[in-house]
C-alpha cells in the first residue's frame, strides 16, 4: 500500500506559551521529529499544515521533504486542517497517517505496526494499555465520511458514526500518549525520551 501523511501542525500553542513544534526533542526540533520518524517508516508523501508566520518551520518541513500548507484560520478546530492536508496528498495514497505534531515520541516502528493493518475502508487505531492514542492511520477510501464531519466534531466522528470502521493495535509504545500541550508535558516528554536514549518512548508507564 502507498502511504502518506497530514502532519497537523497549526496550533495556537496557548497552554505551553511558546511555539511548541520548535521546541527541541532528541537533537531536533518537534516537528522536525516526526517528519523523520515518517521518513525512517518509508512514508514518502508527508504534508505539513502550518498556521501563517511560522517561517522557521516551513523551512524545516521543505527541507525534509515535506509539503507545506498554510492554514489560514489556525482558532478552528484541528479537521480543517486535517481536509486542508489531506487536499495536498496525490490521489493514488491508499491510506494516511493524521498526525498532531505535539506527539513527537512515537516510534517509527509503531507505524509499521499500524500500516500492517491498513486498508482503504478503516481507520486503525494504536492503543497502549487500552488507552487510544496517537496516529490514526486513515483509509483513503473513508474521504467522504470526513467530508460530511458536522461542525463542532472531530476526525473521530468517524468512526464513532461508523464502527465497523475502526481497527485497534496494541503498542508497547508509551509514545502514542505523549502529548506535549504544557511545559510539564515536554519535561515529562523529555525524561522519557532522555531514559530510552532518544529512540522514543517504549516504557511500561
Amino acid at each position: 500500500m502507498k502511504l502518506g501523511a497530514v502532519v497537523a501542525a497549526a496550533g495556537l500553542s496557548h497552554r505551553m506559551g511558546r511555539e511548541k513544534i520548535l521546541l527541541r526533542f532528541g537533537g531536533a526540533s518537534v516537528l522536525e521529529r516526526v517528519l523523520a520518524t515518517l521518513a525512517v517508516a518509508g512514508v514518502a508523501e508527508r504534508v505539513v499544515v502550518l498556521r501563517p508566520g511560522l517561517a522557521e518551520a516551513q523551512e524545516q518541513a521543505r527541507r525534509a521533504g515535506a509539503r507545506v500548507v498554510v492554514n489560514p484560520r489556525p482558532e478552528e478546530e484541528m479537521l480543517l486542517s486535517i481536509r486542508m492536508g489531506i487536499g495536498e496528498l496525490p490521489l493514488d495514497v491508499d491510506a494516511f497517517y493524521v498526525w498532531p505534531a505535539d506527539h513527537p515520541a512515537v516510534a517509527a516502528e509503531t507505524l509499521g505496526a499500524l500500516a500492517s493493518e491498513a486498508s482503504r475502508e478503516c481507520v486503525v487505531l494504536p492503543t497502549h494499555r487500552g488507552r487510544r492514542g496517537h496516529p490514526a492511520l486513515v483509509g483513503y477510501g473513508l474521504l467522504e465520511a470526513i467530508g460530511r464531519i458536522p461542525p463542532g466534531e472531530g476526525l473521530r466522528h468517524v468512526w464513532h458514526a461508523h464502527p465497523e470502521v475502526l481497527r485497534e493495535v496494541a503498542v508497547e509504545d508509551r509514545g502514542v500518549l505523549l502529548d506535549l500541550n504544557t511545559p510539564e508535558d515536554y519535561d515529562a516528554a523529555l525524561r522519557a525520551l532522555a531514559r530510552t536514549g532518544g529512540k522514543g518512548d517504549r516504557g511500561t508507564g
